[in-house]
């Protein structure tokens, strides 16, 4: 792979990181929709964890730096604790998580079109 390349996929990884730390949310509880201003939305799906997971549901997030995002049509937040790039291996971790919620693993579609695996909890009601 060229130096080009290298730098581009290393870019690649790093934009994928950023969208889904904007994709964090306010680490209280979620009261309203956010307002859609500068906010980005992504899909979650194939999930599974505990006894009434839903198979997939959207996330919606302000710009800001927590891991939270809003969980879209709810009062739940959705706060991540790992993220990895299926076809690489590479992954962000949050913490510390302290084993108090059921974790709940879902897909989604990174903004360069890879494949990405997502752990987190819901938190709020």
């Amino acid at each position: 792979m060229t130096t080009v390349g290298r730098t581009l996929g290393g870019l690649r990884f790093v934009v994928v990181v950023g969208c889904l730390a904007i994709v964090g949310a306010f680490t209280g509880t979620a009261n309203a929709e956010p307002t859609g201003g500068m906010s980005i939305t992504v899909l979650l799906f194939n999930c599974s964890g505990p006894a009434g997971t839903p198979t997939s549901f959207e996330i919606q997030k302000e710009q800001n730096p927590s891991v939270a995002a809003h969980v879209v049509g709810t009062t739940y937040l959705f706060k991540r604790t790992l993220l990895t790039v299926v076809a690489t291996g590479e992954t962000v971790t949050w913490g510390p998580y302290n084993g108090s919620q059921p974790i709940i693993t879902c897909n989604a579609i990174a903004p360069s079109g890879q494949l990405i695996l997502v752990e987190g909890f819901f938190t709020g009601s």
